[in-house]
């Protein structure tokens, strides 16, 4: 079974967080396709977000470390500043997402999730998208500081790293990530159960 961390920071956008947890729920429904399992984490036991989804997460990063052997690919859903998100900028979490990058493990990010990870060095040279329509912060113009090709599309994949323009794609970042981890026939098949 593959194993995928996600990372919740403070004021996380509720649907692509629960986006994540679904799809990769359904990989684990039946005997009949590869599962998946998912494991949170973040900076504190519990974490709230924008809309009022609370998780007990799995793993608190001030109290234990993250090896990304033990996982196949990490998702960063995107949050609102206005809610803390800003903790997601730290060191710990570009030191976790150049682990993975370093294993090649793929990186899925939604809305200004990727923002982190321009930020860690990642997407130098790389095509991706964000958020386009924030009010106090220009994150594409963010984007491109990290030294990534910002494309404005929906959903991009580059150097093994998803990004998409916001919640309304988080279905297709979740449904491109199980793709990447267990291929195009299990995707198939999962999709079939969830009637897509």
């Amino acid at each position: 079974m593959h194993t995928v961390l996600m990372f919740l920071g403070k004021g996380f956008e509720d649907l692509e967080a629960a986006t994540m947890v679904d799809v990769l729920g359904w990989t684990r429904l039946r005997d009949t396709t590869e599962s998946i399992a998912l494991k949170t984490c973040a900076f504190h036991d519990q974490v709230e977000g924008r809309f009022g989804v609370n998780i007990a997460v799995d793993i608190n990063l001030q109290k234990q470390s993250v090896d990304s052997s033990g996982f196949d690919a990490l998702v960063v859903p995107g949050g609102f500043h206005s809610h803390g998100f800003d903790e997601a900028y730290s060191e710990d979490l570009h030191r976790i997402a150049r682990a993975f990058h370093e294993r090649q493990k793929p990186i899925a990010t939604l809305c200004v999730g990727v923002l982190p990870i321009a930020d860690a060095g990642l997407l130098e040279g790389k095509k991706a998208t964000t958020y386009g329509l924030s009010e106090l912060h220009n994150n594409p113009e963010r984007l491109k500081q990290g030294g990534a090709e910002y494309t404005g599309k929906d959903v991009e994949f580059d150097g093994g790293i998803i990004s998409c323009a916001g919640p309304a794609n988080a279905l297709e970042v979740a449904f491109k990530l199980v793709e990447l981890l267990t291929g195009e026939e299990n995707l198939k098949k999962v999709k079939a159960l969830m009637i897509a």
